[in-house]
């Protein structure tokens, strides 16, 4: 049995330590698994342009992974979530504290993922620029960021060399979806970009999306247009982002038809090393007449 202490940010893993290897049982042909415990935590201020109150508040989000691998190749895995556990939550997230589980087993290149995950068309439209995983994000309104099934995501990657497809289903608004990404190096930028479809209960959407890096600088915009107008009618998001030297600043923006409102957030954020970050943002929502803010400390563990 071994133990570990995992730092992740983003889904890059910052440093794992063992703190504990024992072995209790001396019996040859017995497979290791690996436990593992991650978090991250934020404290600061935040204001809320929809009460225009301004209050002191921290987040803590708590992970718990086991892992492990067949004689025949295959590796399992299952994560335990616990999110929001702060006092007043997360901005995006509201106050109730949430626990999840996920599950995945993969071999090759081959997937598969059931409970709270992304579908198919959030997996492969490329994200804009925000802070994510850190602070409190400010990121709202109607975007292809997470679409709400209620944890209940079935998923199946399938990803070969720059190329990958994912097929879902979700059974709490009987979605199914399919989308595609691809990624190339084309020497001075590194190119990606992401197409996806859900046909649920009411409407069926689509969206493309695509992202440029090129070095400290990175730009990402997408789009996206539904059937019915009931999920997205015309939405578009761009971005842009610099980093260097620890410092990060950027800005988002959003243009929803469907919820006749558009919106901005310009952030920055200073690594202090050690999984740890300042943070800073302010934003405009519903055509400007909704202003909200936060500034703090962020680390992961």
């Amino acid at each position: 049995y071994r133990a570990g202490l995992t730092c992740e940010i983003e889904g890059k893993p910052m440093k794992k330590i063992l703190f504990a290897t024992t072995a209790l049982v001396a019996t040859a042909g017995v497979a290791a698994a690996d436990v593992s415990v991650s978090g991250r935590a934020a404290f600061g201020l935040r204001h809320n342009g929809v009460t225009s109150t301004t209050v002191l508040t921290n987040n803590f989000d708590l992970y718990f992974s086991g892992t492990t691998e067949t004689d025949g190749g295959v590796a399992l895995s299952a994560t335990f979530e616990m999110e929001g556990l702060g006092n007043t939550g997360n901005y995006t997230k509201g106050t109730a504290v949430t626990s999840t589980t996920v599950f995945s087993a993969s071999a090759g290149g081959l997937t598969f993922s059931y409970g709270n995950t992304d579908g198919a068309f959030d997996k492969a439209m490329v994200e804009v620029h925000r802070i994510a995983g850190i602070g409190y994000e400010l990121w709202g309104g109607t975007s292809f960021i997470d679409n709400n099934d209620g944890g209940q995501i079935a998923r199946i990657d399938y990803a070969m060399g720059d190329f990958a497809v994912a097929l879902s289903y979700a059974g709490f608004d009987k979605s199914t979806g399919i989308g595609a990404k691809y990624s190339t190096d084309m020497g001075s930028a590194k190119l990606t970009l992401g197409a996806g479809y859900e046909s649920q209960t009411g409407d069926d959407y689509w969206g493309l999306s695509a992202k440029a890096d090129f070095g400290a600088f990175s730009v990402a915009a997408g789009y996206a247009d539904s059937k019915n107008n009931t999920v997205f009618n015309g939405t578009w998001n761009i971005s842009a982002q610099y980093s260097a030297n620890g410092l990060t600043v950027g800005a988002n923006y959003l243009d929803s038809k469907t919820a006749n409102t558009d919106g901005y957030t310009v952030f920055g954020s200073y690594n202090l090393g050690g999984g740890a970050s300042l943070f800073a943002q302010y934003g405009e929502r519903a055509n400007g007449t909704t202003k909200t803010g936060s500034l703090g400390v962020a680390f992961s563990f």
